[in-house]
C-alpha cells in the first residue's frame, strides 16, 4: 500500500513540475478571421469564381475600401480553410480592431496570415502587420514583409511574426493590417495567439534529471521498507 501511494505521490508531483513550466497560447478572437461571412458576391469571374469589392457590402468585421471577399475557383488550386478568401489591391488595405484587447504585460503574441500567389502571378509585395490603435494613429508591435512572388502559383504561404511585451506596453486596442503594396494581396484564416512569457520553462534534459532523481528516491525508500519487513519478520 505505501509503496502504490508513492508512486502516485512522485507522478504527481512530476506532471505539476512538467506543466508548471509550460506556457499554455490563448486564442485572441478575430471576427471573421477566414473571411467565410460575406455579403453577395455580385461580380462574376469565371466558372466557380465571384467577387464583391469595397466597404458595401464588403467583409464583415473588416475595413476595406480597395477590396472585398472573393470566391477564387481556379485561380488557387486549394484554400487554407473554408471557400471564401480575401483580397486588397495595391496601395489599400485589410483592416480589423481588435476591440477590449490591448496589449498585456509580459506576453508573447504571435500573428500569422496565410498569403496566397494567383495563379495568372498578379500578386506583388505587401505588409502585415499587428498593431496598436489609439485616437486613429497606430503603433507597429511587429510586420511581415513580402513579395508573392516567392510563393509557389495557385497556393498560399503561412507568414508570422511574433511581439514580446515588456512591464511597460503601448496602451491601445491591437489592430491588425494587412495591406498591399503593389499587386494584388490574397489572405486567409488570420489568427492571433497570445502566452505568457516564462523564464523558467525546465529543459528537457533537467525534467528527465528530476525524473531519475524520484526513481532513485522511490527505489531507496521500497528498497528500506523491504528491510525493515524482513528485521520485523
Amino acid at each position: 500500500m505505501m509503496s502504490k501511494k508513492l508512486v502516485l505521490t512522485l507522478a504527481f508531483v512530476l506532471c505539476m513540475t512538467i506543466l508548471g513550466g509550460t506556457a499554455w497560447a490563448d486564442n485572441i478572437p478575430i471576427v471573421n478571421p477566414s473571411f467565410e461571412s460575406a455579403g453577395p458576391l455580385n461580380t462574376p469571374c469565371g466558372t466557380g469564381c465571384a467577387y464583391n469589392y469595397g466597404p458595401v457590402p464588403g467583409i464583415p468585421g473588416w475595413s476595406s475600401v480597395g477590396g472585398g471577399s472573393w470566391m477564387p475557383g481556379s485561380f488557387f488550386t486549394s484554400i487554407p480553410d473554408g471557400s471564401l478568401i480575401a483580397f486588397a489591391n495595391a496601395q489599400s488595405s485589410l483592416t480589423q480592431t481588435l476591440t477590449g484587447n490591448s496589449v498585456l504585460t509580459n506576453s508573447l503574441y504571435t500573428f500569422s496570415v496565410f498569403v496566397g500567389d494567383r495563379t495568372d502571378g498578379i500578386n506583388g509585395n505587401y505588409i502585415l502587420s499587428l498593431d496598436t490603435i489609439v485616437g486613429g494613429v497606430t503603433t507597429t508591435l511587429c510586420s511581415v514583409p513580402g513579395n508573392a512572388a516567392s510563393i509557389a502559383r495557385g497556393t498560399f504561404q503561412l507568414e508570422s511574426c511574433t511581439y514580446a511585451s515588456g512591464s511597460s506596453v503601448p496602451s491601445g486596442n491591437l489592430f491588425l493590417q494587412l495591406s498591399a503594396v503593389s499587386g494584388q494581396l490574397d489572405v486567409d484564416n488570420v489568427s492571433l495567439t497570445v502566452q505568457p512569457v516564462t523564464t523558467s520553462v525546465p529543459e528537457p534534459s533537467s525534467v528527465l534529471l528530476l525524473s531519475i532523481g524520484m526513481l532513485l528516491v522511490f527505489s531507496t525508500l521500497l528498497m528500506r521498507r523491504k528491510k525493515d519487513l524482513q528485521i520485523t519478520a
